[in-house]
């Protein structure tokens, strides 16, 4: 199965690289159709997730490049590594919703000319969020996305969670494991409903919401055996026995499955939270023509079906269930791909994040 997915895709992408696309604004003197860069370099500043092999070598190859993948653990640790580095450094970032609008108020890329991203009518509207464009320009292209959802060992907890508040029972005390990032206050304010009359509300808390959200989180402190920083670390903490439970993403879930794992999920009545990943390239960045193809191979109906089997995230270009088996296509749930879009609260800017960043670290140090 994988070498017929490859040969579709190296077809796929001969024919994305060599069409000629209309030239417009600052992008008029570049040769759309050239394919090769002589070993030209691409740094990626990413999720540990969007550099795997199965659509980075088809690239390489293709352009006659080399793609440089390093990888950041939260969002805030995107910022600090950008922040170090920029344009000189890196070339693409792969932000969620509650940074990439900060990045764009902050002048910290280039505008992606979607005259060359040869999917971007592919992609519904309602994918295209306003929080990167700015004056006219767009600075992020939809690509992968899902939700942060409670996972457990079904072997030790033998029915779903139906309540967040659940995560509180003493059964899971040293058990627990959550992602070290601000998404959970996010979760406190959803528990709480804010967001019932406006999905904003949980990138918007007020001091007390906020105060509360300190105070229950440093009451969960007990239950936490570790915050964890990567998908590869959660899978160690799982598959070592050391934890029961946790809130994670699908690729762990999944990678879990794979190793044999009696693995279950489950969104509790309150709705979850979730992110929506983007592909922006960095100010500054050397290479904006490449960086540019890469964007518009990722999201292809070939690369972004690769994506999604490689990470098992839902995608954003419909057509990409064209080049899924009915088994990739239901564990990215493309076929109920809209509802379940519906049912995620979605990580936004969050304007205040130097407080919900001290909030975050007092629960951190209380533990």
């Amino acid at each position: 199965m994988k070498k017929i997915i490859l040969g579709i895709l190296s077809a796929g992408i001969l024919l994305l690289g060599g069409c000629s696309r209309k030239k417009s604004g600052g992008t008029a003197a570049i040769d759309w159709n050239k394919t090769d860069f002589k070993g030209e370099q691409l740094n990626l500043l990413t999720w540990e997730q969007y550099a795997d092999k199965s659509f980075v070598e088809p690239f390489e190859q293709k352009y006659n490049c080399k793609i440089n993948a390093t990888f950041f653990a939260s969002g805030d640790d995107l910022l600090a590594k950008l922040k170090a580095g920029g344009g000189s450094t890196y070339d693409i970032i792969s932000p969620s919703g509650d940074m990439a609008g900060y990045l764009v108020d902050a002048g910290m890329l280039e505008p992606v000319d979607v005259s060359h991203i040869s999917a971007w009518n592919d992609i519904p509207d309602t994918f295209k969020r306003s929080d990167v464009q700015k004056d006219g320009s767009v600075y992020g292209v939809p690509y992968l996305w899902g939700p942060d959802y409670v996972m457990y060992n079904a072997d030790v907890i033998k029915k779903p969670l139906e309540s967040w508040n659940e995560l509180w029972d003493p059964q899971y005390k040293e058990r627990l494991a959550l992602h070290d990032d601000i998404s959970n206050i996010y979760m406190i304010g959803k528990m709480l409903g804010r967001d019932a009359a406006d999905e904003q509300a949980l990138y918007n808390m007020s001091d007390a919401d906020l105060a509360y959200a300190k105070d229950k989180l440093s009451t969960l402190n007990k239950s936490i055996r570790k915050y964890w920083s990567t998908g590869g670390e959660l899978e160690n903490l799982f598959m070592n026995k050391e934890i029961d439970i946790a809130v994670g993403w699908p690729s762990t879930l999944k990678n879990l499955q794979d190793q044999g794992m009696n693995m279950g999920w489950c969104v509790p009545k309150e709705g979850c939270t979730g992110w929506f990943d983007r592909l922006m390239i960095v100010k500054g960045s050397k290479h904006i023509q490449l960086a540019t193809l890469w964007i518009d191979w990722c999201t292809s109906a070939q690369g972004e079906a690769l994506g999604s089997i490689a990470t098992t995230f839902s995608v954003s270009n419909p057509k990409a269930a064209d080049y899924m088996n009915d088994d990739q296509k239901k564990v990215a749930m493309v076929s109920g791909m809209d509802q379940f879009f519906k049912t995620i609260n979605f990580w936004s800017y969050v304007k205040n994040r130097e407080a919900y960043n001290e909030i975050w670290t007092d629960v951190k140090t209380a533990k």
